[in-house]
């Protein structure tokens, strides 16, 4: 009687539902409409707290990646700045850095401040214009010629400003279904 027991204990433990899974499920729901879902959901993945948020939580999570992923970009401007040596291109690097360090940080905040709030359309607002920085830096420093040496570590700055537009598209898109 008692490996009757167990082995329905057992059973009820496998069948049951996880909830794990089920937030998993609310994970990719949300990430569902973003236009790149993989970036997304490998944010959310990398945030144990994912897991157990709403969406709200999601959002959140997703607005603090785009906090490391515009460190990451900062840091590679200083980087490859460091490395050039035509004044035309380090002087675009350099005002680039400078807009991203000081003018987007403050917009995130702000984002995440709304968010909180329930002012939703504030919230997506500030992250879009958050973008607007990256994407003009991106135009910035395609219409100069980096130094053949740094080709790599350009491809991979524009790389990582793709990132970011990605995270901000799924952030807004997350957002506007609030």
């Amino acid at each position: 009687m008692m490996i009757i027991k167990i082995l329905l204990l057992t059973l009820l433990v496998i069948i049951s539902p996880s909830p794990i899974w089920a937030e998993n499920d609310l994970m990719t729901d949300e990430c569902h409409n973003a236009q790149a879902p993989t970036t997304c959901m490998q944010c959310l993945e990398s945030d144990p707290t994912s897991v157990h948020a709403d969406p709200i939580g999601i959002a959140g999570v997703v607005i603090h990646c785009l906090d490391s992923r515009l460190n990451i970009i900062i840091n590679n401007l200083t980087d490859v700045s460091s490395k050039e040596e035509k004044a035309e291109v380090k002087k675009v690097l350099e005002a680039c850095k400078h807009d991203l360090s000081m003018e987007v940080p403050k917009k995130l905040s702000e984002a995440k401040t709304d968010l909180r709030s329930g002012d939703y359309d504030k919230a997506a607002r500030s992250i879009m214009l958050a973008l607007g920085y990256p994407w003009s830096c991106r135009s910035n420093l395609e219409s100069v010629k980096f130094d053949e040496s740094l080709f790599e570590e350009a491809l991979e700055l524009f790389s990582q400003i793709n990132i970011y537009a990605q995270l901000s598209d799924a952030a807004m898109r997350i957002i506007d279904r609030f």
